[in-house]
């Protein structure tokens, strides 16, 4: 596998493709993961995607949108904590008509936490983990769904769990 690093606006970047599942007919639909771009903040709206994404500017967040749609899905701003050899994810959200029962599509946050645990892995090798601080209503959701731990007030993931969840999130760097 080939470890590149990714800056902010750089051309370095790969997107990632990954599958999401359609609800109604549990077809998979690609999906890629792609640094967000200062033109996408103008259409992320608190409503939709729970947080102030503008705060989140000067740092690493990345979207999750349909292969040749223009629409973000998901969202999820990073930092990486080198001394702790771990990437703790800051913000999460999946687009607000995409949760809970009504819901069309599947695998959204699945797929950008896997994004997260595969950079993890690419920088800090078998030593990877991430975390996370949810809202509390989330907090069981993440620990059953996901297998993460908890640490206090936070979660993290790693070693064979980390691995297991890069395994049940397909990715590529080809489109789908």
């Amino acid at each position: 596998m080939i470890v590149r690093k990714v800056y902010k606006n750089s051309k370095l970047f790969v997107p990632l493709c990954m599958l999401l599942r359609v609800v109604a007919t549990g077809r998979f639909l690609g999906a890629v993961i792609e640094p967000v771009e200062e033109a996408d903040y103008k259409t992320i709206k608190k409503k939709s995607f729970f947080f102030d994404w503008n705060a989140e500017k000067d740092g690493m967040t990345y979207k999750l949108r349909a292969n040749g749609d223009r629409g973000i899905l998901g969202l999820m701003s990073v930092a990486y904590f080198d001394e702790e050899q771990r990437i703790n994810i800051r913000l999460l959200a999946v687009a607000k008509e995409q949760v809970g029962v009504g819901k069309k599509i599947d695998g959204i946050a699945g797929n950008l936490i896997a994004f997260a645990a595969r950079m993890s892995s690419n920088r800090y090798g078998e030593l990877a983990a991430v975390s996370l601080i949810p809202k509390t209503a989330l907090r069981k959701h993440y620990m059953d769904k996901y297998g993460f731990q908890p640490a206090g007030r936070g979660l993290f993931i790693f070693g064979s769990t980390l691995y297991a969840l890069l395994n049940e999130y397909r990715y590529d760097s080809q489109p789908i």
